[in-house]
């Protein structure tokens, strides 16, 4: 891009950036989140950092809010689309809460609930099963 092009968009940018990025984590816009940071707690034990790996979790995850899907991806592969359950615009953030696993009889379900700033698209997720909880920190980023 040219020197001309360049001043162009930086100005069209910061005419429009701030409704721009806020628009992008209020739930209009299909998100993808990573994970940065996974901290478990088991019932009566201590909390302690952890690996996607470890702990099962995705290396991405996509939020669709028109078809209120939510996507896992680990390696490369898309998981089949799992339903969100609640979707709530904030002030500050987005809410987004659901349950993995949920199926009659499933082992190892959660229900977990993500905050997600409408500045920042920083993630927060907290999940929860049976015997032990986790805390998530990560970002989100628009497609």
């Amino acid at each position: 891009m040219n020197v001309f092009g360049r001043l162009i968009f930086v100005l069209i940018a910061s005419f429009f950036g701030v409704t721009a990025i806020a628009a992008d984590f209020d739930g209009t816009e299909a998100l993808m989140c990573s994970f940065a940071q996974i901290i478990e707690c088991d019932a009566g034990d201590e909390c302690f950092p952890v690996t996607n790996e470890s702990v099962d979790a995705p290396d991405f995850v996509k939020f669709n809010f028109k078809k209120k899907q939510v996507i896992a991806i680990s390696a490369g592969v898309e998981n089949a689309p799992a339903n969100l359950g609640n979707v709530i615009d904030l002030a500050n953030y987005l809410v987004v809460q659901g349950v993995q696993g949920g199926t009659e009889g499933a082992a190892n379900s959660l229900a977990w609930s993500a905050t997600i700033g409408h500045e920042s698209g920083a993630i927060v997720v907290t999940a929860a099963g049976e015997n032990a909880g986790f805390v998530v920190f990560g970002a989100c980023t628009a497609i």
